[in-house]
């Protein structure tokens, strides 16, 4: 009962949340330049945001998985995933490390060293996936991760994305 309750009250938070816009903050890319959270939305096609931290290992399976299934859904239509990890200054070395060691190519690895994203989208719990549409308004959220779990996330891209 106490897990049906608190997936209610999870799906009617994203249910709420539908249709903000990204908020603007700065992040950063492994070199250390800002990267702004608005121009993520290209206006042509939508967006995943994974978050993600070096400590969460449901975290690097879900983002191993959507590296590895990336070339097949690109193949269908033009997506685009980044994975903002949510370590802090102390740890960003090991996050930057950590991204770029990994097989994790089709996918941005960005930088949320002051959690700006962090309290904006007001994540508490990692793995959390956000689908943005093309022009930056969110279109669905997802707490957690399990095998499977991707199938689902690209079912609700090809519903941002209108196929």
């Amino acid at each position: 009962m106490k897990k049906l309750v608190v997936c209610f009250f999870l799906c009617l938070a994203a249910l709420v949340a539908s249709g903000q816009q990204i908020p603007s903050v700065t992040l950063q890319d492994g070199a250390g330049k800002p990267v702004t959270t608005a121009s993520l939305a290209d206006g042509k096609t939508p967006f995943v945001i994974s978050i993600w931290m070096t400590t969460c290992k449901p975290c690097l399976k879900e983002l191993d998985t959507l590296a590895e299934e990336f070339p097949d859904w690109d193949a269908s239509f033009p997506l685009r995933i980044y994975a903002v990890s949510m370590d802090d200054s102390r740890s960003m070395k090991r996050a930057v490390a950590m991204a770029q060691g990994r097989d994790w190519d089709g996918i941005t690895a960005l930088f949320d060293v002051n959690a700006d994203l962090r309290r904006a989208l007001n994540v508490s719990s990692v793995p959390q996936v956000f689908v943005y549409d093309k022009n930056g308004k969110l279109f669905w959220t997802h707490i957690g991760y399990r095998p499977g779990d991707e199938q689902e996330l690209l079912a609700q891209v090809k519903k941002c994305a209108g196929k």
